[in-house]
């Protein structure tokens, strides 16, 4: 009987487990974009594919290099991106550390190469998902656009950070593809 209410109960806690993944999983990213901070990222796209999550316009930032703070960041490894903006409101890595910053903006990012004292960076965040059928437009017009206008807005909490939205010039890139 006892091994019965033990199954019973480890059973409960399993599926309870199994039930809160997702929605955590979930909530966590849904709450970067409700409570990030937002940051203006310059930007040049990539046109891929995702199979399981669909269209979505891949983008690279201009800005991924920037000074190493301690010798303990080396390529291939984790380290935190220091995130502040310039005079014109541009995000941009102020430095790369290999402890978490107890305050101010940054994000968990990869190093792909350092050295000389600088390090470049892999940022967390390189893909926008939008609707399929507006995809192959907006991917043709970014492109054409990026270096020049192409920004994204990030929201950034905690070392996670989200794209929330792409514009071109001064307009989302759902409301420059319904201009004429």
């Amino acid at each position: 009987m006892k091994n019965k209410k033990l199954l019973l109960g480890v059973f409960i806690v399993v599926a309870v487990l199994q039930a809160a993944m997702p929605l955590y999983m979930a909530w966590r990213w849904e709450n970067i974009l409700a409570t990030g901070q937002r940051f203006y990222w310059q930007t040049a796209p990539v046109d891929p594919y995702d199979a399981f999550k669909g269209r979505y316009v891949a983008l690279r930032f201009e800005e991924t290099t920037a000074p190493v703070v301690d010798e303990e960041v080396k390529s291939g490894k984790k380290a935190y991106a220091i995130i502040e903006e310039n005079a014109a409101g541009q995000a941009f890595i102020s430095a790369v550390t290999a402890k978490r910053p107890e305050q101010g903006a940054y994000v968990t990012a990869k190093i792909y190469r350092s050295g000389d004292g600088m390090a470049y960076v892999v940022l967390p965040f390189t893909r926008y998902y939008m609707n399929e059928y507006l995809a192959p437009a907006a991917e043709a017009a970014y492109r054409e656009s990026a270096g020049k206008s192409g920004v994204a807005a990030v929201r950034i909490k905690d070392g996670y950070g989200v794209i929330e939205e792409l514009y071109i010039g001064d307009k989302t890139l759902v409301e420059f593809l319904r201009q004429p």
